[in-house]
């Protein structure tokens, strides 16, 4: 049996002074509030995406979020179509994040523009957002005919963080611009430890 570490209380002393100080019923009412507040938003995002499951179980899709996507190992080639026509509805920010996330694979690839387009117009700058998960959609549907455009997005420092992928999608790509734009990468603050990161891989 592990030794409770010193100067740490168990859950159940824990409780038991919440009990002895009177301070219980308070405790008990604060975690039903945020219970309570999870679930509320569990169900406005499940009413939210409704239209996007319908036409993604139309599709083919078995799913009851979008997430069951994103957090699948199997492909869904039939699913991206749908994915990339409601990807611009104003659904809640952790809708439009998940639809973003799921489409980070190859066959995004055919709605490249629409991707950028979307990338752009995002401004959180924050690395757990909408921009974030949009980044990684253009990172994996990156292709060599499409090198120009990833290079210019991976060099605008206005995005910040938010191109950390795109390095990956560089090295990837084995071509002399791609080379070009890693060297010069290699001196963006934001950067620096990705390429660095890319480099050691490949050697």
């Amino acid at each position: 049996m592990t030794a409770k570490r010193k100067g740490y209380m168990t859950l159940a002393e824990h409780h038991a002074q919440l009990k002895a100080e009177g301070k219980w019923d308070e405790y008990v009412a604060r975690k039903k509030e945020r219970s309570d507040a999870i679930r509320r938003k569990e169900e406005e995002y499940t009413q939210a995406e409704a239209p996007l499951i319908h036409d993604l179980r139309a599709a083919g899709g078995e799913v009851s979020s979008v997430w069951d996507l994103v957090n699948t190992r199997g492909s869904y080639p039939t699913l991206v179509p749908v994915l990339l026509a409601h990807l611009d509805h104003p659904y809640p920010e952790r809708v439009r994040e998940g639809i973003a996330r799921a489409l980070a694979v190859p066959e995004a690839r055919a709605g490249w523009d629409q991707l950028v387009n979307s990338y752009l117009s995002e401004t959180d700058a924050t690395t757990h957002g909408v921009k974030w998960a949009l980044h990684l959609a253009i990172a994996a549907a990156a292709d060599i005919s499409v090198l120009d455009t990833l290079i210019r997005l991976a060099v605008d420092r206005r995005h910040g963080r938010n191109r950390a992928m795109f390095v990956d999608s560089l090295a990837r790509l084995n071509d002399p611009r791609a080379r070009a734009a890693l060297d010069e990468l290699a001196g963006d603050p934001d950067l620096a430890d990705d390429v660095r990161r890319v480099m050691k891989k490949r050697r």
